[in-house]
């Protein structure tokens, strides 16, 4: 055993969950939002940075003003997260205002960045090595190949939204499944030659015991427990940060009713495997949503306001829910046609557009609400999306620094 904890059963499993993922928050909303973007060494730009380059550029600027932190996933992404902030638009204006400083940084130190849901110029590497990630390269190289593309070649925008209380919460864990897929197509921004969010078909393409959505009845404590006890188990972890990864197929129920080795899993096994889970929406006192594709800078704000104000405003939440209710579980659709699939398409139209009026209703700028409504009209209203925009660009022989984002603050995106 690696700790002195006793090992859990399947009813410590549930209890455990409901207490932490499912926990219900009081008074306003707060949101945080984390956007990852590629990067790209100038002088070389078909090389990866490693990860400590990219914080020494960052850190020699000091504190970021809205208190932004920032991390560096495995191919060399960096990533800027917003603390969690209510009223909930001043996580855009931290993200505008706190990716701008970033970018700036880094383009000092000759450093420039790009967002796109997967890397359009390079194929995958991983710069960065510790025991998490060596065994996850290990397992997907096992089981799921293009775990590899999902690690070091991806990039998304994650927000995160307090659960609030049992009855929101309920609304919200619905709400954001039922978006997803039309909202996903809708800033699609990973083009290939099959698909238009490639990072969302790869996300598909991996395990899918770990990927798929965790929806299920409706009530976020039974479907996320039933999830994470139904889920394969990729790493066993030790408390000296030694990770072994799983060479056969075990479910995490299977590991508290038989052990793996002798060992059963305690409470510090199940908080780790959950952050081995990766479905579209992940409770975890408060849900993340994790289906769209980084995009540029502006764009990714835009974007950002539209999800978070059909979230919290009840009118756009309720018209939302019915204009998705045919397209609520077409994430292969939304994967692959983008806006070309026309309820998809129609259902985007209208759900930005309730948020656009959210939007204005929510307090929040006025420039979010005007850049929503520009992205009704510009993508999903002509059956198009951004990946069908930087397809075209490439395909037109702009290069990467033609496409990469301004180190400045973005006002208006194009």
């Amino acid at each position: 055993m690696v700790d002195d904890l006793p090992p859990l059963t399947r009813r410590d499993v549930v209890d455990r969950l409901r207490a932490h993922d499912a926990l219900v928050s009081v008074g306003p909303s707060r949101v945080g939002i984390e956007h990852e973007s590629h990067t790209y060494r100038l002088a070389e730009p078909s090389q990866h940075l490693h990860p400590d380059e990219v914080h020494s550029a960052v850190s020699a600027f000091g504190p970021l003003p809205h208190g932004s932190s920032v991390t560096v996933e495995p191919g060399g992404q960096v990533e800027v997260v917003t603390p969690p902030l209510e009223p909930w638009w001043v996580a855009l204006e931290a993200l505008r205002v706190d990716g701008a400083v970033v970018r700036d940084a880094l383009a000092t130190a000759g450093i420039g960045v790009l967002g796109a849901g997967i890397d359009p110029f390079r194929d995958p590497v991983r710069t960065l090595s510790k025991p998490r990630y060596d065994a996850m390269e290990v397992y997907f190289k096992e089981w799921a190949p293009a775990g590899a593309l999902m690690m070091s070649g991806s990039a998304s925008i994650q927000i995160n939204i307090d659960n609030g209380d049992a009855a929101v919460m309920a609304r919200r864990w619905d709400l954001a499944h039922r978006i997803g897929p039309a909202l996903s197509a809708a800033f699609a921004c990973s083009p290939s030659r099959s698909h238009r969010s490639t990072r969302l078909a790869t996300w598909e393409a991996i395990d899918p015991s770990r990927t798929r959505p965790a929806f299920r009845s409706g009530d976020l404590g039974d479907d996320w427990a039933e999830y994470v006890l139904d889920a394969r188990v990729m790493l066993l972890h030790d408390d000296d940060d030694r990770c072994s990864p799983m060479t056969a197929p075990v479910t995490f129920g299977e590991w508290v009713e038989s052990g793996i080795d002798g060992r059963r899993p305690t409470e510090i096994d199940l908080a780790y495997h959950c952050t081995t889970l990766f479905p579209p929406v992940r409770p975890r006192g408060w849900l993340e949503l994790r289906w769209l594709d980084s995009l540029p800078a502006g764009l990714a704000e835009a974007a950002s306001a539209a999800v978070i104000a059909v979230m919290i405003d009840d009118e756009a939440g309720d018209r939302a829910a019915h204009a998705c209710a045919s397209v609520g579980s077409a994430w292969s659709d939304a994967a692959r046609h983008g806006c070309a699939h026309p309820e998809l398409a129609s259902a985007a139209a209208t759900v930005l557009r309730d948020a656009a009026d959210a939007l204005d209703r929510s307090g929040a700028p006025g420039s979010y609400a005007e850049a929503v409504a520009d992205a009704a009209e510009r993508w999903p209203a002509r059956g198009r999306c951004p990946a069908d925009e930087l397809e075209d660009s490439l395909r037109r022989g702009r290069t990467l620094v033609d496409l990469l984002d301004p180190p400045s603050e973005v006002h208006r995106w194009s």
